[in-house]
């Protein structure tokens, strides 16, 4: 079985995707156990699959420590220019491609290629979108009689497309739509995601079968000791801690958050809110509100490049977790947090009740007077929180990858 992890081997981002991806890479023998095959990861390039040797399994497992302060410049004309190029569809895809493939021609040129035999298992848990050649290659596999699986993370791109921007929908709806041709069937993670991918046009019209599996936690957390490079001590100081954590964009509702604790800090209530994640799109404006504000380095903190251990320390060091997206494929941030016996607020949609269940405080997603008024709730009781999160059980890694290998034998029995 091959485990294609070509993007985040790529990247080296410590986001969403990257991070499950690395967790299932860590635990390919279990993998290979409960199906009883041998589970080698790879990377694509526009020559095929590569077997990672010990360098390459380094540089996938183990990104370097973030560096830099508080805040990490990110030139603003960059992104606008990255803004101009994406509004042309066709350029903004063929230099994806382009980019692509010169940097996985560098980066393969010292790792093995490894044939596709037609009894082997070819498992694609990355990104497939954005220029990223492993649909090519799940393709050519297939054809050599391999069976092809892949694990589709969420459909925001194709249902809400006013929440991504308009090229990235399109080439996501685009590489979705190839990709549900290309193999025997799709993984989701979880139940609801799993019912939304198999109402798509492009899977019905293939008659691929659809399975699940829940990502895992860990609580490999630093105790006592938050030593820290990125967040500042004064985020920790003063009053309860609220954190955000993922990517800054417009659907993880980051401006509602800030106007909620608008109220709440002009009613003379005392909170932090410490915002963790890297830029995305169409947030230069609040990124320039938020860094303009009275309460800046206050009661208010931003750090968008933070390493996978202080990461992990600061969501078990924070007093609450915030999740404030209107459309999600997970939600890990959510879990990892109940798991340390963090309290979360999140908003009331589908893929948050089914995650966190009674353990979670819901508000309305566009009722910002709510939204402060879950917030205050907390402040001022939140013993019925931290029980609640106390009595959360959730799995660990190592039954979400056993998780994973039984979506596999499942969807391996279907297509036969």
């Amino acid at each position: 079985m091959l485990l294609d992890a070509t993007k985040t081997f790529e990247c080296r981002f410590s986001t969403g995707i990257q991070r499950v991806v690395r967790e299932l890479v860590r635990r390919s023998d279990l993998i290979g156990d409960t199906l009883e095959v041998e589970v080698i990861p790879v990377v694509a390039s526009s020559r095929g699959y590569h077997r990672l040797n010990a360098a390459g399994l380094t540089r996938l497992l183990d990104p370097p420590p973030a560096t830099g302060g508080t805040i990490v410049a990110q030139s603003r004309l960059a992104r606008r220019a990255k803004e101009l190029l994406q509004s042309n569809m066709r350029v903004y895809a063929t230099m994806q491609r382009l980019s692509m493939r010169r940097r996985l021609a560098v980066l393969t040129s010292n790792l093995d290629p490894i044939d596709v035999a037609p009894d082997d298992i070819v498992a694609l848990i990355d990104d497939f979108a954005g220029g990223s050649p492993s649909l090519g290659a799940i393709a050519k596999a297939r054809c050599t009689g391999a069976a092809t699986i892949a694990i589709v993370y969420d459909l925001i791109p194709i249902l809400y497309r006013e929440m991504v921007p308009q090229p990235i929908a399109y080439l996501f709806k685009q590489a979705f739509e190839q990709l549900a041709g290309k193999v025997h069937g799709l993984i989701a993670i979880s139940k609801s995601g799993a019912d939304l991918i198999r109402a798509q046009p492009a899977v019905e019209k293939a008659g691929i079968s659809v399975a699940s599996f829940y990502l895992g936690q860990d609580l490999h957390a630093a105790s006592g000791d938050f030593a820290s490079s990125t967040i500042p001590d004064d985020a920790w100081r003063g009053g309860p801690t609220f954190i955000m954590v993922g990517s800054i964009e417009p659907r993880k509702r980051h401006a509602a958050a800030l106007a909620a604790f608008n109220k709440l800090w002009e009613a003379g209530v005392t909170a932090n809110l410490l915002i963790v994640g890297r830029i995305g799109w169409d947030v230069d404006a609040f990124i320039e509100e938020a860094q303009r504000h009275t309460q800046y380095g206050k009661s208010l903190f931003m750090c968008h490049q933070v390493g996978d251990h202080e990461l992990r320390d600061a969501m078990a060091r924070a007093d609450a977790t915030i999740m404030a997206s209107k459309a999600e494929g997970f939600g890990l941030p959510i879990v990892e947090s109940l798991a340390y016996g963090v309290p979360v607020l999140t908003s009331d949609i589908p893929i948050f009740r089914e995650i966190a269940g009674e353990a979670g405080c819901y508000f309305p997603p566009d009722d910002i007077a709510a939204f402060a008024a879950a917030i205050k709730e907390f402040v001022d009781r939140p013993e019925g929180y931290q029980a609640a999160a106390r009595a959360f059980h959730w799995i660990d890694w190592d039954e979400s990858a056993r998780e994973f290998a039984e979506a596999v034998r499942i969807l391996l029995g279907n297509s036969e």
